[in-house]
């Protein structure tokens, strides 16, 4: 359809890519809010476990006390991420196969320097996907406070490892994986100024 569109399968997955991140912004709004509410229940639930330190069957009962009085449910965080899942492997498995394989693109579609059925000649969008994710990273980690030096060390570590793993992956892939990365920084930047202004 996207390709209909645009005329192009580059086009088609950049218009793909952000109609999926639009349909998807409720959840991830939704998702945000119930990890606000989970943040601001931590000094409590810290306090809880060390009260009933030697107490775990206690300690899962005020806990669980904790939640309802808060109306917060924590699985509700991950629901969001779940139902993404099933997309992202479709979309996966759509743009790691060409035509001849039985795939949507076709063999030798070219958009702007690639060709979308192999890897990047370059290697621009391995490292531009590792630059977007050392960025979402950075983005995560001030959006959460968080001071956790693992937290840190995957903001230098997980781009290394996207570098690692997209080098190889064919460009249609790769520019879906950059797109949305891009895509889920503007997000951020979107919910975090909603969370200002409340």
């Amino acid at each position: 359809m996207m390709y209909n569109i645009f005329g192009n399968y580059g086009l088609a997955i950049i218009g793909i890519t952000i109609l999926i991140k639009l349909v998807l912004l409720p959840l991830t709004l939704k998702q945000d809010k119930s990890m606000g509410a989970m943040k601001k229940l931590q000094p409590e639930l810290e306090a809880l476990k060390e009260k009933y330190k030697n107490d775990p069957q206690t300690l899962n009962q005020k806990t669980i006390e904790l939640y309802k009085i808060h109306k917060v449910n924590p699985a509700s965080g991950c629901l969001p991420i779940l139902l993404q899942m099933p997309i992202l492997f479709a979309l996966f498995g759509v743009l790691r196969k060409t035509g001849a394989d039985g795939g949507v693109i076709a063999d030798g579609s070219k958009f702007l320097w690639l060709t979308l059925s192999q890897p990047d000649p370059f290697y621009l969008l391995p490292l531009l996907n590792g630059a977007v994710s050392y960025f979402q990273q950075k983005l995560m980690s001030a959006s959460q406070g968080s001071s956790n030096p693992q937290m840190k060390m995957m903001t230098y570590m997980f781009p290394v490892m996207m570098i690692f793993i997209s080098y190889k992956m064919p460009a249609g892939l790769q520019l879906y994986w950059f797109v949305s990365s891009l895509a889920a920084v503007a997000q951020q930047y979107f919910i975090m100024s909603r969370r200002d202004e409340a």
